[in-house]
């Protein structure tokens, strides 16, 4: 049975037909993880959802959460390509690098409903370390509604002050998602995501505990902990829903 094929080479040799990730073994799903730079836990969470969901539209795969032949071959051509990168280079290391070029008008564009042209290395809001190209996971998720780039100003400041607290790099995992994406990724229906309100995050230095001290006294309402139960999960979830403060766990 597909479900019992523990690697993707082995997916690959048995010409297996497309199955579901969620449907795929607990061994198959930690090599995905690995290759894809996530927690190896061998679940299929909302991270490695969105991690996998991601690399096919990299790669202009369809279906979105579908393994087939054609995206195992993918996995493993890129896991190849990072591995000769790494014996190339004596300072490659799997830890995300700053971006320098954060805070330039430079990388891709995208155009605004009011017109307005932004790109991927420019900060949403002068000054606060949080670029378009985070957000929007490198421009290709364009909000077309003027309501979700106030709604992305908003975010922005509220982030910044959390950032400045927290001292630190804060790798963001998901911002806007258009509903196509937040579908695929298995994001809920009322997802904050959607208004371009929501941003998941990861500490650069890997201080779960700061962090989250540092988003409870922030002016985020809604708090996702994903890093409970002695199980860390890999992300936080903060957003600025209406209403009063909210924490849930992932």
């Amino acid at each position: 049975m597909t479900s019992n094929i523990k690697s993707l080479s082995e997916f690959i040799q048995a010409t297996a037909p497309t199955i579901s990730i969620i449907d795929c073994s607990p061994e198959l799903i930690k090599e995905i993880q690995e290759i894809l730079k996530i927690e190896v836990d061998g679940i299929v969470g909302p991270i490695t959802k969105q991690a996998f969901a991601d690399f096919k539209e990299d790669n202009q795969l369809e279906f979105p959460l579908l393994l087939g032949v054609t995206t195992a071959k993918e996995l493993l051509e890129f896991k190849g390509k990072e591995e000769t990168a790494s014996k190339t280079n004596d300072s490659s290391n799997s830890q995300p690098k700053l971006n320098l070029d954060a805070g330039k008008r430079t990388g891709k564009s995208m155009k605004l409903p009011n017109g307005e042209v932004v790109y991927e290395n420019q900060y949403i809001v002068e000054g606060i370390p949080l670029t378009w190209g985070e957000a929007t996971k490198g421009c290709t998720r364009i909000p077309t509604i003027s309501e979700y780039v106030q709604n992305a100003v908003r975010l922005a400041k509220v982030w910044g002050e959390v950032r400045e607290k927290f001292g630190s790099p804060i790798i963001i995992t998901s911002g806007y998602r258009p509903p196509q994406v937040n579908k695929a990724v298995g994001g809920v229906r009322n997802s904050q995501h959607l208004y371009f309100r929501a941003l998941d995050m990861q500490p650069m230095n890997g201080d779960f505990k700061k962090l989250w001290e540092v988003l409870k006294d922030s002016q985020f309402v809604g708090l996702g902990d994903a890093v409970f139960m002695g199980r860390n999960k890999g992300f936080f979830h903060g957003d600025i829903r209406p209403g009063k403060r909210a924490i849930f766990p992932y």
